[in-house]
């Protein structure tokens, strides 16, 4: 439990940097954009190769269990994405001031919304297996910058205090971080799971997020590079994902 909890610190962690560096206005919303895209690449490479394919690995050919869970993730994230939105979170990550018109209350379960799949499947991943995937933090932990990094420069462009900023990203990562040690019991309690069900909700999950927000915003203000940067974070996820079987 302990190990799933500090796993998901180093994981959820780097929003506190992205936060710190929008504090500094050194990062231009250009470059964090590119990086959101470089982010948004990893994501798919996990959800692909960390998610799926390990998945297909142990349901044993039912794979009807991985279409189900990946159309049960996306569904449950858009019906619940949907409901933020109406509670005034759905400008959250917006870089330019849009969170002025929102709720904090929204704001802060949208942007756990963001983060509670990946939070999870790293959990009960590691109640069945002790070593963690790199590939797998690392795609979560870049992903997690330029959310920290554009949704704090928003922020502050809204008027929000810098101390209610960080409020709102502590308790992100506190509630990230429970949700890895849910995971872990989870995975405990129900050791005869594999868990390849609840990757497979947590892919689909994240490959609507990364739709929905994401990749948008990444085009949005990085321009064509975007798509450059979105490539190049896939192929070093999946450079890391495959080094292991190399």
């Amino acid at each position: 439990m302990l190990l799933a909890a500090l796993w998901a610190t180093v994981a959820t962690g780097t929003l506190l940097i992205g936060m710190a560096l929008a504090y500094r206005g050194i990062v231009s919303a250009r470059w964090t954009a590119l990086i959101m895209a470089f982010g948004a690449g990893a994501i798919v490479s996990a959800a692909a190769y960390q998610l799926l394919l390990g998945s297909a690995i142990d349901v044993q050919g039912s794979y009807w269990i991985i279409g189900l869970g990946v159309g049960l993730g996306a569904l449950t994230f858009y019906v619940a994405d949907r409901w933020v939105d109406s509670l005034g979170g759905e400008k959250r990550m917006d870089m330019e001031g849009a969170q002025s018109g929102g709720s904090g209350t929204g704001i802060l379960l949208g942007s756990l919304l963001d983060g509670l799949p990946e939070s999870l499947v790293l959990g009960l991943s590691l109640a069945h297996n002790p070593t963690v995937s790199i590939a797998f933090v690392f795609a979560v932990a870049i992903s997690n910058v330029p959310q920290g990094l554009g949704g704090s420069a928003g922020m502050l462009a809204a008027g929000w205090a810098k101390s209610k900023v960080t409020k709102l990203w502590l308790a992100v990562c506190a509630l990230s971080i429970a949700a890895a040690v849910i995971g872990f019991q989870i995975g405990v309690q129900i050791p005869g799971a594999t868990g390849a069900g609840i990757d497979a909700f947590a892919a689909g999950a994240l490959l609507v997020m990364l739709t929905d927000s994401m990749i948008p915003d990444s085009f949005g203000h990085g321009g064509r590079e975007a798509g450059l940067a979105l490539v190049l974070g896939f192929a070093v996820a999946v450079a890391m994902a495959l080094a292991p079987l190399g």
